[in-house]
């Protein structure tokens, strides 16, 4: 069961931001474990009715959710072999994950939060809904108000995309995406204590109508479109 997460995990992310390197995290490895990995293992556990909920296909097995803390060097020019955050990727088994709807849980020392959302460029998915908003917006805000209530839109967008003036002013930020995530920061505080399961479980509610809205668009190809 979740218990929160501790000053030692703000300590732990700091330390092996300064220390990124394998005699440091070995020498601390129980540390990581009882601050960082063990706490998300559990956090993954709790909300994974929630998840089921929402959609039954995602990934909730806590040992597949949680991130790895070690980095792929081989093709970066930063060579630091761990990462100083780490996550939960809620998402379907066996897909390109970045590309791929889900849910998330991130924390560093410095912040955390939560959502959902396509974080690399999807544009078969992303054409779709722009030809729903084109036709008509309403079905989509309707799905998405819950959730913008309290979260946050992010996205690269297609900068010289021009947005038809049947689109209304609320669905306008959406038109132009490439990919796009909703998000909602947490405080130290909101993390420190086992109601941290119930505030996602609150804000996967919340977010339920968007997702499924997304999930049944029909992708279209850019040769498809207007």
């Amino acid at each position: 069961m979740f218990k929160g997460f501790t000053s030692r995990t703000d300590e732990f992310f700091m330390a092996i931001r300064f220390n990124n390197n394998m005699q440091f995290f070995h020498e601390n490895h129980d540390w990581y474990e009882e601050a960082i990995r063990n706490p998300l293992k559990e956090l993954a556990a709790d909300l994974g009715p929630a998840v089921e909920l929402l959609d039954p296909r995602l990934e909730r097995r806590p040992q597949k959710v949680v991130s790895r803390i070690n980095r792929d060097i081989r093709f970066s020019n930063d060579k630091s072999p761990y990462r100083d955050y780490m996550w939960l990727s809620f998402r379907p088994p066996r897909t390109e994950q970045s590309g791929t709807l889900g849910l998330y849980f991130d924390i560093s020392a410095t912040s955390s939060s939560y959502g959902m959302g396509i974080y690399n460029e999807n544009r078969p998915l992303m054409n779709g809904l722009r030809r729903l908003l084109a036709a008509d917006a309403e079905p989509f805000l309707a799905a998405a108000r819950p959730a913008m209530r309290e979260f946050t839109l992010f996205g690269s967008a297609f900068k010289r995309m021009k947005v038809p003036p049947s689109v209304p002013e609320e669905a306008k930020p959406w038109y132009p995406l490439r990919g796009f995530w909703i998000e909602k920061d947490l405080s130290r505080t909101d993390i420190s204590t086992p109601a941290l399961v119930d505030e996602i479980a609150r804000g996967i509610a919340l977010m339920t109508p968007l997702y499924r809205y997304i999930l049944e668009i029909e992708p279209i190809d850019d040769a498809d479109m207007p």
